[in-house]
């Protein structure tokens, strides 16, 4: 009976697309560690998709620079890319990155007789309402310019706290200047990196990070940004940035981009630290990566170097961390070695209801890495240590079914250990999905939490005037301890991330249903979330939310 129930209901929220490109660019081993940033920063490109064979190629963040090179020197050599199959040969690239970015990429080529490089005027709006308070976000965009911002209040029906964002950008030929909110991410995040900063290294493409540089921030929370204005610069081999932010933030970063690589230079002036500088490094060659970043702050020196190579179905990346606490955002600082080996099967197994590029999936998925810090505490403890072991192997045993298993390991000197054991099954057919996890995990005492899903979710990618798909989760935990809490992602409507913490004994259930609708060059599209949080000894947690979005 629950199996029948599972399968009459189910649906995407954030979009599967999202989440998985959102996994491959932070390094993030489940939806539980995904940095927020990458998924409001594809939720923004799914709708104005970069197009490779533009003139000039912006990256968004999602290209690296030396992928941008080697797009730039293939066409140059070879003309524009036609097909995504041509793409996955380009170096930097493979046939899974391929499929993994192809719903945020574009292959519209100016060069074929007939086709024009223009850009029509779009606009984006949402409308959010729940018990617990309302928000609201506006985005439009045009040639050379985008402009957008975000709303939110606490409190229902009277906001008794609100936060938000809004952005301003204009852009022509090489220059681009953002006014209002947004992201510095320099380096491999020692000294200039805002927004959340994942510390766990669950897989090896975790080890080097992809610096995004500036990027304007379209978020309900203002926490962690830079509010002011900032100045880009970008030429074939030079790219240049002038900032500075309230209340007393100034700030220059210069590249210099090479065939192979890139070297940066980084300084900036805050009122309550004073100056930082910073270096930074990154080349890509036969295979192999190399990042580097050293900084200085207040006569406090740290660095972070990380090496990562394939070898063949194999890639092994190790990486040195010395980060004092004030470029760790640690209160005690962080001394690290930490290594990595993944593996990838060169058998592809193709996936029901599919077809065309990126219908298949490697088979067999392996990855294993280690990390040992230092954690010291000046004066008192300063030998505490913490051991983070990983594994995990996900195997696509038919084209329809796969399996997920982890465990992780995570020992301190200073408190009670932690191991995690977690299996994930997942069916997909189609617009058919359904998925069932069984998590154990044991600190201070044992804790479980199970969960069913599934539903119906049509690929309205692929065209259609009105769809409607809903996802339907079952729920049920016994975790008496906080130390024992399990983290899990709810699925919920775009640019609403959440993934909360469980703890107590109860269980829960929740619906998700989403309707679009084209009407003409509009396209209308709403979402429903009504959840229900039973937990013994406290009171009922209803949640209920409706989102409404237009685009035009």
């Amino acid at each position: 009976m629950v199996a029948l129930l599972l399968y009459a209901a189910g649906a995407l929220a954030q979009s599967e697309d999202v989440l998985r490109a959102a996994r491959y660019l932070s390094g993030a081993a489940s939806d539980e560690e995904v940095d927020e940033f990458w998924i409001s920063r594809l939720e923004a490109v799914e709708g104005r998709r970069i197009r490779i064979n533009a003139r000039q190629i912006r990256s968004e963040g999602i290209l690296s620079d030396y992928q941008k090179a080697a797009l730039a020197d293939y066409r140059a050599r070879s003309g524009d890319i036609l097909s995504w199959e041509e793409l996955a040969l380009v170096d930097g690239f493979s046939r899974e990155a391929v499929a993994i970015l192809q719903p945020f990429l574009s292959l519209e080529s100016f060069r074929l007789p007939g086709a024009a490089d223009t850009v029509k005027v779009k606009v984006h709006s949402l409308i959010r309402a729940s018990l617990t308070g309302a928000g609201g976000k506006l985005r439009g965009s045009g040639s050379g310019w985008r402009a957008g911002g975000a709303w939110r209040s606490s409190g229902w029906p009277f906001a008794n706290r609100s936060d938000g964002t809004f952005y301003a950008e204009g852009s022509w030929r090489r220059h681009r200047i953002i006014a209002g909110d947004f992201n510095l991410r320099f380096g491999q995040g020692v000294a200039f990196w805002s927004g959340f900063s994942m510390s766990s290294l669950s897989t090896v493409d975790a080890f080097v990070r992809r610096t995004t540089g500036l990027s304007p921030v379209w978020s309900y929370s203002s926490a962690s940004v830079y509010r002011g204005a900032a100045y880009e610069y970008s030429s074939e081999r030079w790219r240049g940035y002038v900032f500075g932010a309230v209340p007393g933030f100034l700030g220059g970063h210069a590249d210099c981009l090479g065939r192979y690589g890139q070297a940066g230079l980084t300084i900036g002036w805050q009122k309550d630290s004073g100056f930082t500088f910073s270096a930074d490094t990154r080349w890509n060659f036969r295979g192999a990566d190399v990042v580097a970043e050293i900084a200085l702050r207040n006569g406090s020196l740290a660095g972070l170097a990380s090496f990562r190579r394939r070898f063949g179905p194999f890639k092994a990346a190790v990486q040195g961390r010395l980060l004092p606490s004030h470029f760790s955002g640690k209160k005690y600082g962080e001394y690290a070695l930490a290594s990595g080996l993944s593996y990838q099967s060169e058998e592809w197994r193709s996936l029901l209801g599919k077809s065309g590029f990126g219908s298949s999936t490697p088979v067999h998925k392996a990855s294993f890495t280690l990390d040992a810090a230092l954690l010291p505490v000046p004066g008192s403890d300063p030998s505490r240590l913490q051991i983070r072991a990983y594994a995990g192997w996900q195997w696509q045993f038919s084209s329809a079914w796969s399996l997920d298993l982890r465990v992780t390991e995570r020992y301190r000197n200073y408190e009670n250990p932690r191991t995690d054991l977690r299996a994930d099954i997942k069916f997909l057919s189609g617009p058919w999905k359904a998925a069932a996890r069984l998590e154990g995990v044991h600190c201070e005492q044992f804790g479980f939490l199970n969960y069913w899903e599934g539903g119906w979710a049509p690929d309205v990618a692929s065209g259609g005037w009105s769809s409607i798909s809903a996802h339907l989760r079952l729920t049920g935990f016994v975790i008496d301890r906080w130390n024992d809490r399990i983290y899990v992602y709810e699925r919920d409507a775009p640019s609403n991330f959440s993934i909360p913490a469980y703890s107590g004994r109860g269980a829960s259930v929740s619906l998700v249903a989403a309707w679009k609708q084209r009407l003409g060059r509009c396209t209308l599209k709403a979402y429903l979330r009504a959840a229900w949080t039973v937990r013994i000894g406290r009171s009922p947690s209803p949640t209920l939310s409706l989102q409404c979005h237009l685009d035009l």
